[in-house]
């Protein structure tokens, strides 16, 4: 009687050998010669191995419609409204383009060279495209890891080639210009405050609540990388804080987009028209450097997981290295 890998070889009285598959299914291996019975039971563990393999190897139809809707459930739960809206976006227009019923395990790098052509017929720019590669990248790495999928189809792909740009940022003149026109508007002078006090991001703002504001520290729980961070309160931002007594619920209670529009009017009227609310977490991020602040610092204070996000403030930190060379006495 030998047990191997849940396969049990015996002879019975009649003198025939037998294998035991599996509880309760037995084969006979017609045979009274035990040498003649081990070789058969050799093959048939062959046999067992080579249909695990085939099985390990068998995948299961799954259409690119079903992980996208698996995906956005998931999403909806995990990830920021923002972030979702815009991989759902870029999904949409994926499903467009390869058909919603396209089997997942079929995909190929070249189905997304055929979306990277369609969003340049319609005069999507490089960044948006890029912007949107990632998230459907991120979305397939993500079902690997729920094992709907071995690998990812488009691992590997690269972006396409973009002009890099400085940063736009506003001047302490400007910021004071701004503030100007803002004028007696506690709401919005408020909000320009948080963003170029903070860095905060649009999103996080409209979240915040006013238990997140203490005497000395603003603390951003709900962030892009769901990373709270917390940023220290300076003596300017003070003063604009202690002009609010009642504190409660959030800090902001209007429409998110009102908020965007409404700052971006007031950078206008500012002669700042082409900086955009966003170019504000730049502004603290740039004048910080401006001001001595370390990379290392920002990168903290502005939330960023890797040190090359804050690298695209590298050439002020070097052009404040120069200001301090230049101040050498020889």
């Amino acid at each position: 009687m030998k047990s191997v890998d849940g396969m049990r070889l015996y002879q019975r009285d009649n003198g025939i050998w037998y294998v035991e598959l599996q509880h309760n299914i037995v084969r006979s291996l017609k045979t009274k010669d035990e040498r003649e019975a081990k070789f058969r039971f050799s093959a048939l563990q062959r046999e067992k191995t080579m249909s695990k393999f085939v099985e390990l190897d068998k995948v299961k139809s799954m259409s690119l419609q079903s992980l996208i809707t698996a995906y956005l459930e998931w999403c909806g739960i995990n990830r920021a409204p923002n972030t979702c809206n815009r991989t759902e976006r870029a999904l949409q227009k994926l499903s467009e383009v390869v058909g919603k019923n396209k089997d997942v395990y079929i995909l190929k790098k070249k189905d997304l060279d055929v979306y990277v052509s369609y969003c340049k017929s319609i005069n999507n720019n490089n960044v948006t495209i890029n912007i949107e590669i990632r998230h459907i990248k991120a979305v397939f790495s993500w079902a690997v890891t729920r094992e709907y999928l071995k690998a990812s189809p488009f691992q590997g792909y690269s972006l396409l080639k973009t002009q890099k740009t400085i940063p736009k940022f506003l001047t302490p003149a400007q910021i004071l210009k701004v503030f100007d026109v803002i004028g007696d508007n506690k709401k919005y002078r408020l909000i320009f405050a948080l963003y170029i006090y903070t860095g905060a991001r649009r999103e996080e703002i409209y979240r915040l609540q006013w238990k997140d504001i203490k005497a000395d520290t603003v603390t951003i729980l709900k962030t892009k990388n769901y990373t709270p961070r917390v940023i220290p309160i300076c003596e300017k931002f003070k003063e604009i804080l202690s002009e609010y007594q009642s504190r409660i619920g959030k800090v902001y209670t209007g429409n998110i987009d009102h908020m965007s529009k409404t700052i971006k009017e007031y950078l206008t009227l500012a002669g700042c028209g082409d900086v955009r609310p966003h170019d504000l977490r730049h502004t603290f991020a740039s004048q910080l450097l401006m001001s001595g602040a370390s990379m290392a610092s920002v990168q903290v204070l502005l939330g960023h997981t890797t040190y090359a996000t804050t690298q695209i403030y590298a050439h002020l930190s070097q052009e404040h290295l120069i200001d301090v060379v230049n101040k050498l006495p020889y």
